[in-house]
């Protein structure tokens, strides 16, 4: 599998970029996470809740085509997802198995959804997004439903990079590679 930067046909005629079957949509991280500024803070985690739930819903595609593009072998996705990450503009993806759970911990520097609050705290993390794609990337993995937490969000705790873990919440899949 090539990077995901390479796989991209973008059609003018059409007005689309593509992978495959699966269509993107290139906008600036200033009008995603301005917009998420916008919405009163009393209704900003239903927001945030549905754009996990809807990347972790139809991000599940694109991690099973990735998946089945490396023959089933979910180590080689996790070596995988951050270049797509880096590709998409979704910032510098590092994941680590931590050593007191049996999930995946994420760290995100340069996270596209923080930008709008640079210059106010957000009141819970606003970085969705990677969450309900973790959220499809775990239950890949484990092949089972999972549990993700973003646990350190730049927007509202300040420093360099958001941080997330993902548990699986029955045991794994002996059947997946890892």
């Amino acid at each position: 599998m090539g990077d995901l930067a390479d796989r991209l046909v973008h059609d003018p005629d059409a007005g689309e970029v593509r992978d495959g079957p699966r269509r993107y949509l290139l906008m600036r991280a200033d009008v995603f996470s301005g917009a998420l500024a916008l919405v009163a803070p009393e209704h900003r985690g239903a927001v945030l809740d549905a754009f996990a739930r809807s990347v972790a819903l139809h991000g599940a595609d694109s991690v099973s085509a990735y998946l089945d593009a490396l023959g089933g072998n979910t180590a080689a996705l996790l070596a995988t997802m951050p270049s797509a990450a880096a590709d998409l503009g979704w910032g510098v993806w590092r994941f680590e198995r931590p050593a007191h759970s049996p999930g995946l911990a994420l760290t995100v520097s340069n996270s596209p959804f923080v930008q709008a609050f640079e210059d106010q705290r957000a009141e819970q993390p606003v970085c969705a997004p990677i969450a309900g794609m973790l959220s499809a990337l775990g239950q890949a993995c484990f092949g089972v439903p999972v549990r993700c937490v973003e646990s350190g969000c730049v927007a509202r705790d300040g420093g360099q990079a958001c941080r997330f873990e993902v548990v699986p919440l029955t045991p794994s899949s002996p059947s997946r590679h890892r």
